[in-house]
């Protein structure tokens, strides 16, 4: 419904931005109401400890529970602290220009290069409160919370497939999408290559993590509702197996307002 509505916008409105936007609401709306009240889903940008500031991302899930609100602009957009954060992804109603995905690989490697966090140990366990270590790793991965990226597009009917394999294949993993969703096609996403050359198939989820060989298939899916389902399942995977740290606020403090002797004064 809201693709529609972004088409009658876009045909007699003449506002492109203002059809997007009903869109990227639609997906935001549904990842906020699968996951409340344990995560916190909004649109805006990510900062860490430096104030270092990530370009603004139509998705950002966070752990709610960590107060992960820095600060509410006036758009209605957020600043969400870089420890809490899970994943960030961006929205498009079709795939209007050529190079979408690139421009978003450009953001998700300029968050990934200029943000920072502390890694939690793969060998850490989250309770109440506070955790604990354990003798052997509990993943795969070097820690417990890589950032997930993705990106979601409701009409595939302008992607050229070909193009878009091209691109991933060669591009450095560390900035890609984790997966990509076209919601009437199917979705893309990484798979060991030797193994879907014998016509297996095992998903990388962390494509950047991987050290065999690899490549970037299309698994088409029948029915919209299908593709909405396990986009949200690939979400979920990520998010109940990652571990986010609680937030620092006095390393933020401490770069946001001036503490040096001059300013302060005997009572």
């Amino acid at each position: 419904m809201a693709h529609r509505l972004s088409g009658s916008i876009r045909k007699d409105l003449k506002n492109i931005r203002a059809s997007g936007d009903e869109v990227e609401l639609a997906v935001k709306d549904f990842f906020a109401r699968k996951l409340f009240p344990k995560y916190h889903v909004c649109d805006g940008h990510i900062v860490d400890k430096n104030l270092k500031v990530s370009p603004q991302y139509d998705i950002v899930i966070s752990e709610n529970e960590k107060n992960p609100v820095l600060f509410n602009l006036s758009d209605k957009s957020e600043l969400v602290y870089f420890e809490s954060t899970y994943c960030f992804a961006e929205v498009k109603s079709s795939f209007y220009k050529s190079d979408l995905i690139e421009s978003f690989s450009n953001n998700i490697a300029r968050t990934k290069n200029e943000l920072v966090r502390d890694d939690i140990s793969p060998a850490y366990i989250e309770t109440s409160g506070s955790g604990f270590y354990v003798e052997k790793p509990l993943t795969k991965l070097p820690f417990r919370n890589p950032l997930f990226t993705f990106m979601t597009f409701v009409d595939s009917s302008q992607c050229d497939a070909h193009k878009i394999g091209n691109y991933l294949n060669k591009e450095d993993n560390r900035n890609l999408p984790n997966f990509i969703c076209f919601l009437d096609l199917g979705i893309v996403f990484n798979v060991n290559k030797q193994l879907f050359e014998e016509e297996k198939v095992k998903i990388n989820l962390y494509p950047e993590f991987e050290t065999e060989d690899n490549i970037w298939v299309l698994f088409q899916m029948e029915g919209e509702h299908n593709t909405l389902t396990y986009q949200y399942m690939l979400v979920l995977e990520h998010l109940n197996s990652t571990v986010v740290s609680p937030v620092k606020n006095r390393e933020y403090t401490k770069n946001m307002f001036d503490f040096s002797f001059s300013n302060f004064h005997k009572l």
